[in-house]
C-alpha cells in the first residue's frame, strides 16, 4: 500500500513532515503540493506511478472536497481501480494510515476515516464539561 498526500500549497509536504517526526521515515508515503513551481503537473506524475504499480494499492489524501486537486484525483478513482480517495486531509487520519497494517477495502478505509474524525474536537466543549463534573 502506498499513502500520496496532495494539497493547494504546502499543507501535504507539511504533513509528511510531520508525520516523519513521529513514525520516523515512511518511504511509501509521498506528498504532493499542487501548482506550486515544483510540481505544476501533480495529476499527471501521480498517474503514471499508478500506471507503472497496477499491483500496488493506493490512498490518496487530499485537503478539501470540490478543491481542484481533490477533483483531479477523483479522475483517477474513475480510471484505476486500485485507487481509494479520502479528502478533509488531518494529522489523526494520516497518522491512522501510516500505521495501518492489514489490507485496504472499502470497510477498512472507512473505519481509517472515522478514527480521522475523532481527531477533530471542540477542546472548549471538552473544558467546560469536565468543570460541570
Amino acid at each position: 500500500m502506498k499513502i500520496i498526500l496532495a494539497s493547494h500549497g504546502a499543507l501535504a509536504k507539511g504533513m509528511k513532515d510531520t508525520l516523519d517526526m513521529i513514525v520516523v521515515n515512511q518511504v511509501s508515503i509521498q506528498a504532493y503540493s499542487a501548482y506550486d513551481e515544483e510540481n505544476v503537473d501533480f495529476a499527471s506524475d501521480i498517474s503514471q506511478q499508478i500506471t507503472r504499480e497496477v499491483n500496488e494499492q493506493f490512498i490518496i489524501v487530499t485537503d478539501v472536497m470540490g478543491g481542484s486537486v481533490n477533483n483531479a484525483m477523483t479522475e483517477l478513482v474513475l480510471r484505476y481501480k486500485n485507487v481509494f480517495l479520502i479528502t478533509g486531509m488531518n494529522l489523526p487520519l494520516v497518522l491512522s494510515l501510516a500505521t495501518y497494517s492489514g489490507d485496504i477495502d472499502l470497510k477498512a478505509l472507512d473505519e481509517l476515516v472515522q478514527e480521522g474524525k475523532r481527531g477533530l474536537i471542540n477542546v472548549n466543549k471538552m473544558v467546560e464539561s469536565a468543570k460541570e463534573e
